[in-house]
């Protein structure tokens, strides 16, 4: 059931972030054609390109925590035996689950400070609340995954096998 939801959790998540890189990218040339032949900049467009950039940031990060892709230095884990590097990758996890909550949970704060108040965005007045809240369930869905991920290690399973491409030695 998990494997099935998170499928398709994982198929959202990777909607999302295509759809807004996508967007960064069409605004981010739009802004240069207007700015350099037309002297005139796309209103608003390195403001909608920040919240699409932390937006796609916290998208990212429970996909991130769900393949174990965080960054890792293995010169010395990988010469630890296999019961070591097991207890080491349950301390690793439990470590990050507890900073991804407190990332979590301070970001709820600042969306409810943000809610609260009027805090609008400089250029184009857009409500900051909303993106708060985003990042904030976003941050929460990483934490979910990582507490997953840290019973998953104790009980034994390994990684799922998904890696970063690139390590460093």
């Amino acid at each position: 059931m998990f494997r099935t939801a998170w499928s398709w959790v994982e198929r959202v998540l990777e909607a999302v972030m295509a759809t807004f890189l996508l967007a960064m990218a069409l605004i981010t040339a739009i802004d240069v054609v207007g700015r350099y032949f037309f002297s005139a900049p796309l209103p608003g467009g390195y403001e909608i390109v920040q919240y699409l950039m932390a937006l796609s940031v916290f998208a990212a990060l429970p996909l991130t925590t769900q393949a174990e892709g965080h960054l890792t230095i293995s010169m010395l884990t990988d010469r630890l035996g296999p019961r070591t590097q097991r207890v080491q990758r349950v301390i690793m996890l439990f470590i990050s689950t507890l900073v991804l909550a407190f990332l979590a949970w301070r970001m709820g704060v600042q969306a409810n400070h943000l809610s609260h108040g009027t805090a609008l965005s400089g250029s184009l007045g857009i409500p900051l609340a909303p993106v708060a809240y985003a990042m904030t369930v976003l941050a929460w869905l990483a934490v979910a995954v990582s507490a997953v991920l840290v019973v998953q290690a104790i009980s034994g399973k390994q990684p799922s096998g998904r890696k970063p491409e690139e390590t460093i030695e």
